[in-house]
């Protein structure tokens, strides 16, 4: 049973936003390109990966939680709950080979002959089985069996290892191969170790513990408010900015015409700049002439707001 789903990280989201906006000559654009394919090539392998889960239709799954860890924060990609054993799965989308030697150091080999040191996947995922161990204790959650994957969603990633590594077989698996090693899992733990109502408490304390992360990307790329490009975008063709005439927006290079394409914009603004507006800033940002125009929008957007007619903060949906 699925009970966190799996979406768009706000890290991507943002990245996705700032691809769109940053003016193209800026020197990091293509930083930001880099690390937003590198990321969505992640997250749909994470995606095609949920799709070898779905005859275990007895554990509780949740994707992408974030918990915290003394003073820090471990994340999960996919955790699978059962009243008798955890499953945590690490999930790589890698592309070229990963070498393992003999002392657990990992080299990648690249499609184009170069190589570059890896973080140990092995690693990671032990270290994320020691925080949800540690963090279940914290939580009073009765002691039960918890194992590991890392599991690569890339079915041409090619894993080498020395006979003498036993833990790269152990723990790495592909996507096509997972459903066989959960099987195998399944036999090795009989009794089970929560009750119901235990099972169902570590279940809404997961989902309630659980924090997004809300990076400070403009920071790390050194992003000023004047190198954001402002305005109403296309949802068809991106263009930007939309004209906006007798209250409706419409795009001068594919015609597509909306009166709710500002809605997109101001997620947007939400990504870069927080989810408080006022009309001032709504005009700034959507390049709109007239205040009163602004006004009627954020009115018919029914947002939760403070403040006085002139001083009045208007409140945009939390981001997640």
């Amino acid at each position: 049973m699925l009970i966190k789903d799996r979406t768009k990280s706000v890290r991507i989201k943002k990245l996705e936003v700032m691809q769109r906006r940053i003016i193209r000559h800026h020197q990091r654009y293509l930083s930001i390109e880099d690390e937003l394919s590198g990321r969505l090539a992640g997250h749909f392998g994470e995606q095609s990966n949920d799709y070898f889960l779905k005859p275990f239709c007895d554990f509780s799954v949740f994707h992408d939680l974030r918990l915290s860890a003394h003073d820090s924060y471990f994340q999960i990609d996919t955790l699978l709950l059962s009243p008798r054993y955890l499953l945590n799965l690490e999930v790589k989308y890698i592309t070229g080979t990963l070498v393992f030697d003999h002392l657990n150091q990992v080299i990648r080999l690249k499609d184009d002959g170069t190589e570059e040191a890896f973080k140990n996947p092995i690693f990671q995922v032990k270290r994320q089985q020691s925080h949800l161990i540690e963090w279940m204790a914290k939580n009073r959650i009765p002691p039960i069996p918890v194992r590991s994957l890392v599991v690569m969603s890339n079915p041409r990633t090619i894993i080498k290892a020395p006979p003498s590594n036993k833990e790269v077989p152990q723990y790495i698996t592909h996507s096509p191969y997972l459903q066989e090693r959960i099987k195998v899992i399944d036999k090795m733990y009989g009794e089970e170790k929560l009750t119901k109502k235990e099972l169902s408490k570590l279940s809404k304390m997961l989902v309630r513990h659980h924090i997004p992360e809300n990076p400070d990307l403009q920071k790390r790329y050194q992003i000023e408010e004047k190198d954001i490009i402002k305005g109403v975008y296309c949802t068809e063709c991106f263009y930007m900015p939309v004209h906006r005439r007798r209250g409706t927006w419409t795009c001068p290079k594919c015609s597509f015409n909306s009166k709710d394409l500002h809605l997109n914009s101001l997620l947007d603004y939400a990504l870069l700049f927080g989810t408080s507006i006022t009309n001032k800033q709504l005009c700034e940002f959507l390049c709109l002439k007239s205040r009163h125009v602004a006004k009627r929008l954020l009115f018919e957007m029914n947002l939760p707001h403070t403040g006085g007619c002139k001083g009045r903060i208007y409140s945009l949906p939390e981001l997640k």
